[in-house]
């Protein structure tokens, strides 16, 4: 936490050197303009800026103008960032719960993690965020499933996962998960990575479609392995310092907004993600498909895992997912 607020205090140094100026709220991510996270920012912007009656026009910056995702949310925490977008993994550090969304193989299909994140689940962890930091949870957005791809070979079993050096989010659950797989995960911030894997520093890493298509990992990566094992949201986030300065009418407005933009995103990210596939293929990606049986012995390696942190999440909470997941399972 310290770490992440001397960021901030750094982040926020630079930007009061520019020149003074009055400045429209600034929501930040990390991804290329063009992925859906671009795309639904510049929607979510538009949207209030049209129920604000203009009241409000939202400024983004993607490719991490605004720092990588740490340093994002230290700044929107301390108000030097208005608002922003981020996967959950980085959370984890002040509210333990949103592991629930790290946990391996334990979400089957978007029904399922749509019925988590838009719950009492959901609610919760945005209300722990708020209470914990101060930061406004504004909406769920899709990261989809991750996949996993390596240079080295192709993986249809957990055995063939064996001894792989796999870039992992720096989570402790990511790390006890891959370690479970037999692989050697390295922790590395996101921007280090394409150069890691374009210089062996590591052999594999694992994202969902769309950061594997953008990031361009077809380049310096020959193998994909379709194993969904793990669901990872983005967050729309929003500092108290902006978010609380707002009339309860604008408040109202920009929730809404968010709900909006988690419809539009949701949508745009999951229908990228089936084009995705092809096309990846004809990037130059093999693409294997493990078996129900590979995939349920996968499960099966990692099951203390989800044992241990289900106990450190909250069994409560945990069982609360189980639940809304189960209400929504097809019969």
């Amino acid at each position: 936490m310290k770490v992440l607020l001397l960021t901030a205090a750094l982040v926020g140094g630079l930007l009061a050197a520019a020149p003074a100026m009055a400045q429209n709220p600034r929501l930040g991510y990390v991804p290329v303009e063009d992925h859906p996270v671009g795309e639904a920012s510049r929607h979510f912007a538009k949207l209030v800026e049209e129920k604000t009656g203009g009241r409000i026009k939202i400024d983004t910056f993607g490719n991490g103008v605004l720092g990588n995702e740490p340093e994002m949310q230290a700044s929107v925490q301390a108000g030097f960032i208005d608002i922003m977008v981020g996967p959950t993994p980085n959370l984890v550090g002040v509210v333990p719960q949103f592991m629930i969304y790290d946990l391996p193989f334990f979400y089957k299909d978007f029904a399922a993690v749509d019925a988590v994140m838009d719950g009492a689940v959901g609610e919760q962890l945005f209300a722990q965020l708020k209470e914990k930091t101060g930061i406004e949870g504004l909406a769920w957005w899709d990261n989809g499933f991750r996949h996993m791809t390596n240079g080295i070979r192709p993986v249809n079993t957990v055995e063939d996962m064996a001894g792989l050096n796999i870039r992992v989010i720096p989570n402790p659950l990511f790390l006890a998960t891959w370690s479970a797989l037999g692989t050697n995960p390295t922790p590395l911030p996101w921007p280090e990575l394409y150069s890691a894997l374009e210089n062996r520093a590591v052999d594999a890493q694992e994202t969902p479609y769309a950061l594997i298509y953008t990031a361009r990992f077809y380049e310096v990566q020959s193998h994909l392995a379709k194993t969904g094992h793990v669901y990872t949201p983005f967050v729309l986030l929003a500092s108290q310092k902006w978010f609380g300065s707002l009339s309860e009418e604008d408040k109202a407005h920009v929730m809404e907004a968010g709900k909006e933009s988690a419809a539009f995103q949701r949508d745009l990210s999951r229908k990228a993600a089936e084009d995705l596939e092809a096309e990846l293929e004809a990037r130059g990606f093999k693409i294997t498909r493990p078996t129900p049986e590979a995939i349920a012995a996968m499960s099966e390696r990692v099951a203390p895992v989800v044992t241990e942190y289900s106990e450190k999440i909250g069994i409560d909470l945990v069982e609360q997912a189980r639940a809304a997941m189960a209400a929504t399972a097809k019969p």
